[in-house]
């Protein structure tokens, strides 16, 4: 859940505020709310800058392929080539880089949204009123190259915004906000003892038991690699504020698979930095395609995994210069007018290739092609493709290919369970995280306004906290053992907020804050599980098995949590979806 607050700075507590917040996007929690909440405007002394800096760039249109891809896929009639189901970040995404990076292959590409808006669980909400705006799904995203290129493709790229570098995170310990570390502070910050640094420094250098032939958990491999206090006052906090789970069960090589990877390849997490810097040294990676559209980099897959030699004779085309400039340091991203800018924008960029209220009931395979049922607001309709791209979260997925493929059906639902799969997700955002050994109940909270610009009047601050997760059912219990769901009403999570916030970052004899909005997400988070990658290749194994080689899967259970995450891999699908497509039989 997330509450959203506004208050007034003047109330914020001795604690160190003046760095207020910025960090990666902060999906909305599993099972969890967002409360936000204003309060009294406050006077012009003690008024919180807000930080926060647009990104001047030069607006650049999509290429004429996107614009002409896009309007050959308008209409209903004849078949497809791709039927993207499922219009959130992923799916824009997905259909964006098939219109401008695959038109050859692409190019009568259809988007199908079960809902009647764009953009998933991304929720921006305002109050052009009173000058408020927030967030009720992600709250940002880090600023890589594949979402530059997508706001580039969309033609936003001059309305992004940054956070401030140097805003830092805060963890509750111990009744004190502690900044975390974030460089050369890594000595002095003083949320850790100094054994427990000495502790994770040993072990990060390679002093540590080896790693197990057994998946291990996120707890299991920070407590093996770092030591308990790295866990307890840093690993914890994030696991249930970012992907509101329990590190016992996550995943360590699911949920955090580069971090996993460097033990792997060098023996420690140091020895992992070391050489993968090296073998980035000699081997760039690949880049999104400049604009106008450059020679594809056809001997470069998506994850730039190919042999040294071949890459020096095949070198990775040059970053496109349409692009922004490189953000400087550790930022986070939004838009002037919140994240919906961005699926908006492609929406509109594809025109009427985008249909909304539009509900898949079924998928069915006619000879080399595709039959799917529609319901929609003319009636029932059915539309034919070569390939699908399914979007969609893993529960809607597995109900559409049981019939066929259930043995796919099965992978999706026994290792994802549907309490936790509606959601996107994404990084923590610049703010403060709350252990659970600590005796908060608010998971974290993230200072909107400190973030980006515009979000709320001047001598107001906007707090975003979130309220639930896998370990704090209290907000909506719909899990198999819950025998009644136990709703917390909202009257009921502002005052528990409230109170976990003065104790921490609102002084006790504050005027109350005033609440915007409350936000309840019942299916949130995927959460990536111990076995959650297997169960995922199952599932893709289940549908080759079926004959449905083009129905691919995708989505934030297959890509991540991370709103970024869903970008790049959007342009990964589309890449494999071409793939299909130059596989498949012509139609008729």
């Amino acid at each position: 859940m997330q509450v959203a607050l506004v208050s007034n700075p003047a109330c914020a507590p001795a604690q160190p505020t003046r760095r207020q917040a910025a960090s990666s996007s902060v999906l909305a929690p599993n099972a969890s709310r967002l409360v936000a909440q204003v309060a009294a405007r406050a006077s012009q002394r003690g008024v919180a800058r807000q930080r926060g800096a647009s990104l001047r760039v030069l607006a650049t249109s999509a290429p004429p392929a996107a614009q002409a891809g896009a309007k050959a896929a308008g209409g209903d009639s004849g078949v497809y080539d791709v039927v993207v189901v499922g219009a959130g970040i992923s799916g824009l995404t997905t259909a964006q880089a098939l219109v401008t990076q695959h038109g050859s292959e692409a190019k009568r590409v259809l988007v199908t949204e079960a809902r009647d808006r764009v953009g998933g669980n991304i929720t921006t909400v305002s109050n052009d009123e009173e000058g408020l705006l927030w967030e009720e799904g992600p709250n940002s995203f880090q600023p890589n190259d594949f979402i530059l290129q997508a706001a580039v493709d969309a033609g936003v790229a001059d309305q992004l915004v940054l956070g401030d570098p140097t805003a830092p995170r805060f963890v509750y310990w111990d009744k004190k906000l502690r900044p975390t570390p974030s460089g050369l502070d890594a000595l002095t910050f003083d949320l850790m003892s100094i054994f427990g640094k000495i502790r994770a420094g040993l072990g990060a250098l390679g002093f540590k038991a080896p790693l197990p032939e057994y998946e291990e958990s996120v707890e299991q491999y920070v407590r093996r690699n770092l030591g308990e206090e790295v866990f307890e006052r840093l690993i914890e906090p994030f696991c249930s504020g970012v992907y509101a789970g329990d590190p016992k069960k996550l995943s360590m090589k699911a949920a955090f698979g580069k971090v996993y990877d460097l033990e792997k390849k060098g023996g420690s997490i140091i020895g992992g930095v070391i050489k993968l810097l090296q073998e980035r040294k000699a081997n760039p990676p690949c880049m999104p395609p400049p604009l106008p559209r450059l020679k594809p980099c056809v001997s470069h897959p998506p994850a730039c995994q190919t042999h040294p030699q071949e890459r020096k004779a095949n070198p990775p085309p040059p970053r496109n210069p349409a692009l922004p400039p490189k953000p400087k340091g550790q930022t986070v991203g939004s838009f002037r007018r919140g994240l919906k800018t961005l699926p908006e924008a492609i929406a509109a960029k594809l025109g009427d290739a985008v249909h909304c209220n539009w509900a898949l009931k079924g998928i069915e395979k006619e000879g080399s092609v595709y039959k799917l049922t529609y319901d929609t607001p003319a009636g029932r309709k059915e539309v034919r493709t070569r390939t699908v791209a399914l979007t969609v979260p893993a529960y809607v997925a597995a109900d559409l290919v049981a019939d066929k493929a259930p043995a796919a059906a099965d992978a999706l639902k026994s290792a994802l369970r549907p309490d936790r799969l509606d959601a996107n997700g994404n990084l923590p955002g610049f703010g403060q995280l709350h252990p659970r050994s600590q005796g908060i109940t608010t998971l974290g909270t993230i200072y909107s306004s400190s973030l980006f610009p515009n979000r709320v009047p001047k001598g107001q601050v906007l707090l975003l906290s979130y309220f639930g997760g896998a370990q704090n059912r209290a907000v909506k219990d719909t899990s198999e053992d819950a025998l009644v769901a136990q709703d917390m009403s909202d009257g009921a999570l502002v005052a528990q907020v409230d109170k976990d916030l003065r104790q921490m970052l609102l002084r006790p004899d504050a005027p109350a804050p005033r609440k915007v909005a409350v936000r309840v997400w019942p299916r949130a988070i995927p959460q990536f599980n111990i076995g959650h990658l297997e169960a995922v290749e199952g599932a893709q194994r289940g549908i080759k098995a079926a004959g449905w080689d083009g129905v691919l899967l995708g989505g934030n259970y297959v890509a991540g949590v991370a709103l970024g995450k869903c970008i790049e891999y959007g342009f990964t699908f589309a890449d494999q979806v071409a793939a299909q497509l130059k596989a498949a039989p012509k139609s008729a």
